[in-house]
């Protein structure tokens, strides 16, 4: 299989690469095993680094009992085995020397064999990681097609099983069918007439018993059948002239017997219809299926029609409110422009010229976009403009009581939106004040 070939291509590799890795780390941790030991050295070189400065000039580094050459010799001869056990740590920087130490430690060239010993480390690095990451992949892979394969050898069987039930099933229902309708005998199976004419009472109802299970036209053949075997058995009369032929061959005819239902001349089987037969060319079954399944699909049109328009309702509202919001803060421009007007002084010609005319433009676009501005009328019933004019709290005295409860100042025009002929929407209702009957002294 192609999965398992890509599997093995990853999982070799991966395997070698991590061998390798594990391979060198071993070896190292055996240097360092078997690498000498410098504790003498050291601690000889911890215990002159304790003496005063005094001691030190007296007794320098390198002769004597601190660092003499017979202890310089022993540690050259075991440099490169002590370099290579100390490496690990020199690049971890566990381990660190002053420069004339680490010489006689070490050897002259020990900073770069460190140096290439760090470059190693990073390609050994390198090579397990990829080699880690190349037998997991391939392991994955391996375990995913397993699971893949085991699941088809699964649904296999399952199909398997459940096709060998269906065939099953079907012959079963072929046998039910044969046992309902079987066909009719082969013409080698039938008696002859010299038997029909010596037994007649056997074959007659042979024939009717066959005609209770086979089809239409064969019980109408085994009933001419029958009707000729009962008039053979008849005693035939003596000769006669050709007159009387005419009368025996009428014996033979099948419509001189009493046919109670017949078609064609011939007699329909009078047995009852089987019952299992009956059930199963009925239709009142699949027309009430089908019934259902027209009443489902017409509710599930009607459901989906109702989301539809609540979805249409749900989105003309949203786009509504963004409309809304996007134009009331432009009047809100406009109304601070009008409240600067009315506080500017009439010399101020200049400035005023300036903002009516950005007032203007926003009143413009406002209109260009299909939002128009609108004021009531003075004197205005205000019953009946509730949807389109709101009343500020303020009221205007008026001596005339007819005038009580009608416009009496714009404080401020509204803005409608107009989406047809027919229909507008209020963006924002003017505000108006309202006349209000003064008392008067009695």
């Amino acid at each position: 299989m192609n999965w398992t070939i890509l599997a093995l291509l990853l999982m070799i590799p991966g395997a070698v690469g991590l061998g390798w890795g594990t391979m060198q780390n071993r070896q190292a941790a055996g240097t360092i095993e078997q690498a000498p030991s410098a504790d003498e050295y050291l601690a000889m070189y911890a215990q002159w680094s304790r003496l005063s400065p005094a001691e030190k000039a007296e007794n320098p580094w390198g002769q004597g009992p601190y660092g003499g050459p017979d202890i310089q010799k022993r540690l050259r001869e075991h440099q490169q085995p002590r370099l290579e056990a100390d490496l690990p740590d020199l690049d971890a920087g566990l381990k660190t020397y002053p420069p004339q130490l680490a010489d006689v430690l070490y050897g002259p060239n020990w900073e770069q064999r460190l140096a290439d010993f760090q470059r190693a480390r990073e390609i050994r690095n390198l090579v397990t990681t990829a080699s880690g990451i190349l037998l997991f992949a391939g392991g994955l892979l391996f375990c995913g097609g397993l699971v893949r394969y085991a699941v088809v050898r699964v649904l296999y069987k399952d199909q398997t099983e459940q096709t060998s039930e269906e065939i099953q099933a079907f012959e079963e229902t072929e046998m039910i069918n044969e046992g309902v309708k079987k066909p009719a005998g082969k013409a080698s199976d039938r008696p002859s007439d010299s038997a029909m004419a010596q037994t007649p009472a056997a074959p007659v109802k042979s024939v009717v018993k066959s005609a209770e299970s086979c089809g239409y036209f064969e019980s109408a053949e085994n009933h001419q059948k029958q009707a000729a075997m009962s008039a053979m058995a008849t005693p035939m009369p003596a000769a006669r002239p050709s007159g009387d032929f005419a009368a025996s061959v009428s014996l033979v005819d099948s419509s001189s017997a009493p046919q109670s239902r017949s078609y064609f001349g011939w007699e329909m089987d009078t047995q009852e219809d089987d019952p299992a037969l009956s059930t199963l060319m009925t239709t009142h079954p699949v027309t009430h299926e089908l019934t259902e399944l027209t009443e489902e699909v017409s509710a599930i049109r009607q459901y989906a029609a109702a989301q539809q328009d609540q979805i249409r309702k749900f989105q003309d509202g949203y786009d509504w409110m963004i409309i809304r919001r996007f134009c009331m803060r432009i009047i809100r421009c406009i109304d601070n422009l009008d409240d600067r007007l009315a506080k500017l002084d009439p010399e101020e010609q200049t400035l005023q010229s300036c903002l009516e005319d950005i007032r203007d433009e926003l009143i413009f676009a406002l209109e260009s976009s299909g939002v128009e501005q609108f004021s009531p009328e003075v004197k205005t019933p205000f019953k009946g403009l509730e949807k389109y004019v709101e009343a500020v709290h303020q009221r205007v005295p008026v001596s005339n009581a007819d005038w009580a409860g009608t416009v009496a100042e714009i404080v401020r025009p509204g803005y409608q939106y107009l989406i047809n002929d027919d229909e507008v929407k209020i963006v924002r209702c003017a505000q108006v004040k309202l006349y209000d009957a003064a008392e008067t002294e009695a």
